[in-house]
């Protein structure tokens, strides 16, 4: 399984056998054919290598070449051959080549024999004892059973879809591949862009072989055309093969892969990234060594933001040890205040499988990886996944379905940020190419037609705890000194309201965004069809408000309206005023009647809302100076804190600050100069504010 892929990032293509032509195959003998057919293989010239077996194959009946030969036509994607040879190598010697017929039913998927392939795979599974490799090809027959047993049906439940071929200026007869949206009406892609390659050769000759690079292309009367190799030699050199870029959400930074072949042919790819500077792509740079593992391939980046703290989130493609199967999809997060990546970890066995996970593209906006697999149940070799989540938990992977999906090699799956249009490449039939139908990689675009578009709307406003009404109206009042009115329903403003997808199987939910409610209380996320949902409302009380729903059944596009939620709600904006807490003069010590009122104010409200984080502020007058005043003040705020800490108040919920007579809200004198006292008695007070809950913090540091 590994060996597809390999080959399939190979940087070498090769076309027709011109070489075979320069040459009397016949004239060498058979074991020379044979060596020199493993030699191409190891190499990665799977068409020299074709022709090596086949012409040792008319010489010979060799099992083993027979099964090598059946493996060169699946690497080149020539399937019918493929099954031919399979099929023959498994009746010549059923014991040596059980994967044989493995394959073989795969190749029959291709043709869309499932019913064939679904009994060949339960044949398989009978007679295959798991010592001829180290893929878990008994669980991979699992899946492709599955894939049999449910392949018509997904057929008959095509997409709504509208799927064409790229015109021929973009389209050539190699391999186009790693589409991306620069904007609008610009598409950045890789391509080897030539109808001919080479061939390895033997006898000390050597041939330039070309590259894959960067080019552009351009959306001109609905039509998407070719324009030029994308203009930067910094990115894109004429003299290494590169792809797959990926761009940062900011798009201020742009990731992408070298590939290479080492001393052993191995195919080993690195990861890089330039940084914007002003309108143009600074000098690449290699990513570490945390990442850029050596002796693997990483490959495929594709970017993301992680929903706790937004840090960029690389997921990219690897062979390194600790994967569920062949090639994996991993993740690092960038930590930008260390400005240092950390240690990649696996998505998980939701995302990856035993097989092939290829071409990552993360929608940061429905928190959605799309991705392709030769692990999980599809209708061909390789086909297109989805699966809600982030880092490393993620929701069982999804076919995403026909007809984006096809009997053969579907992958390199984005989606454009309204999320009805993107791209994919394939070699289905249709396929411009050099060889056979299916030997080479197009673009297509596709557009949703049949979308059926859900969203969610409703809105937030208040509700009140008596007990903590109560207070607020008869002993406590805001700094503006106006009334709170708890009869008319209001709507709240900046309150958080958070969607997450809801697994009832698994009593599991996996977030996907958050909004802010707007000044009418307003909150609205686009959504799903067949989901189930929780919506979190949050706000300075614990714990949040919760409301379940589903899209489960929607046949047409609409937005479901919910009823107000309402949520218990104390006001961040503005400081309130405990009346009647009383200093001796020139003291800090709580007299015994303001220690009464506490117990029957902030007391009362701190045990209601047991979450909530205050800051308890003292404020004197003009009299005496500044510095002292600063000092008085902020003993005296500590005095009270000390206080709540001794009725059994968490010290983690309270902030002592003393303002001096930094802020007042009323004058000290009168616009005559004269004494005002009652300005002064004013500004004389105790203030607390809410500035947060436990759950926002794991500590409160105080700056001025």
């Amino acid at each position: 399984m590994i060996r597809f892929v390999i080959s399939f990032l190979c940087i070498y293509c090769v076309s027709t056998s011109a070489f075979s032509q320069q040459r009397d195959l016949q004239q060498i003998p058979a074991n020379k054919l044979k060596a020199m057919g493993k030699a191409s293989l190891q190499m990665g010239d799977t068409y020299s290598a074709i022709d090596y077996f086949k012409a040792y194959s008319q010489k010979k009946e060799d099992y083993e070449v027979m099964y090598l030969l059946a493996d060169c036509y699946r690497l080149a994607r020539n399937y019918p051959e493929a099954k031919k040879w399979y099929e023959k190598a498994y009746k010549t010697k059923p014991s040596k080549n059980i994967l044989a017929l493995y394959y073989f039913a795969c190749m029959l998927k291709t043709e869309q024999k499932y019913d064939e392939a679904g009994r060949q795979f339960k044949v398989f599974r009978k007679q295959y004892d798991g010592s001829k490799s180290d893929i878990d090809f008994k669980r991979l027959a699992a899946y492709q059973i599955i894939a049999c047993d449910t392949a018509q049906h997904m057929i008959d439940s095509s997409l709504l879809v509208e799927i064409r071929h790229l015109h021929t200026s973009v389209n050539k007869a190699s391999i186009e591949f790693s589409p991306q949206f620069i904007n609008d009406s610009t598409l950045l892609y890789a391509s080897l862009r030539t109808d001919t390659a080479v061939y390895s050769v033997f006898d000390g000759e050597n041939s330039h072989v070309p590259v894959r690079q960067f080019y552009t292309a351009h959306l001109k009367n609905y039509e998407w055309q070719f324009v030029k190799e994308w203009d930067n030699k910094a990115l894109n050199p004429d003299n290494q093969n590169i792809g797959n870029a990926a761009f940062s959400i900011d798009g201020k930074r742009m990731y992408f892969t070298r590939c290479e072949q080492n001393w052993k042919f191995q195919t080993i790819c690195k990861l890089y990234v330039s940084n914007k500077q002003g309108s143009k792509w600074g000098e690449p740079q290699l990513l570490p060594e945390i990442i850029n593992t050596k002796n693997v391939t990483n490959t495929q980046p594709t970017i993301g933001t992680e929903s706790k703290n937004g840090d960029e989130v690389l997921y990219f493609v690897s062979n390194r040890p600790g994967g569920k199967g062949g090639l994996d999809i991993w993740f690092t997060i960038y930590n930008a205040r260390k400005k240092q990546w950390r240690e990649p970890k696996n998505c998980g066995n939701k995302v990856n499988s035993a097989g092939d996970e290829l071409t990552p593209f993360y929608d940061n906006k429905t928190r959605t990886l799309y991705f392709s697999s030769t692990g999980w149940p599809g209708l061909g070799e390789l086909d297109i996944f989805s699966s809600i989540g982030e880092l490393g938990k993620f929701n069982p992977a999804e076919n995403i379905g026909y007809p984006i999906n096809s009997p053969f090699d579907d992958l390199y799956y984005v989606l454009h940020t309204e999320g009805k249009k993107g791209f994919f490449t394939s070699n289905r039939p249709g396929t411009i190419s050099y060889s056979h139908p299916t030997c080479c990689d197009d673009l297509f675009s596709f557009n949703y037609t049949g979308l059926i578009q859900v969203a969610v709307s409703g809105k937030v406003y208040e509700i009140y705890n008596k007990k903590i009404q109560d207070i607020l109206q008869s002993q406590i009042e805001t700094s503006e000194t106006s009334p709170i009115d708890t009869t008319q329903k209001k709507y709240i403003e900046g309150s958080i309201v958070t969607l997450y997808l809801h697994d009832k199987a698994n009593k599991e939910r996996t977030y996907l965004q958050k909004d802010t409610t707007t000044k009418q209380g307003i909150y609205f996320f686009d959504l799903t069809v067949n989901k189930d949902y929780i919506l979190e409302f949050q706000s300075n009380k614990i714990p949040p408000t919760t409301v379940e729903f589903t899209t489960k059944g929607i046949t047409m596009s609409d937005t479901l309206i919910l009823n107000d939620v309402g949520v218990e709600y104390l006001s961040n904006k503005e400081p309130f005023i405990i009346k009647n807490i009383y200093y001796d003069f020139d003291k800090f010590k709580l007299r015994s009647e303001s220690q009464k009122v506490l117990d029957s104010t902030l007391l009362v409200i701190l045990r209601e809302a047991p979450d909530i984080i205050i800051e308890l502020s003292s404020h004197t007058d003009s009299k005496g100076n500044d510095e002292y005043n600063m000092e008085l003040s902020q003993k005296r705020a500590e005095s009270v804190v000390n206080y709540l800490i001794k009725k059994g108040i968490d010290k983690n919920r309270l902030v002592a600050k003393g303002y001096g007579e930094t802020r007042p809200i009323a004058p000290n004198e009168n616009k005559d100069g004269s004494d005002n006292p009652e300005g002064r008695q004013k500004n004389r007070r105790t203030e607390f504010k809410i500035i947060g809950n436990l759950s926002q913090y794991s500590e409160i540091i105080y700056e001025e």
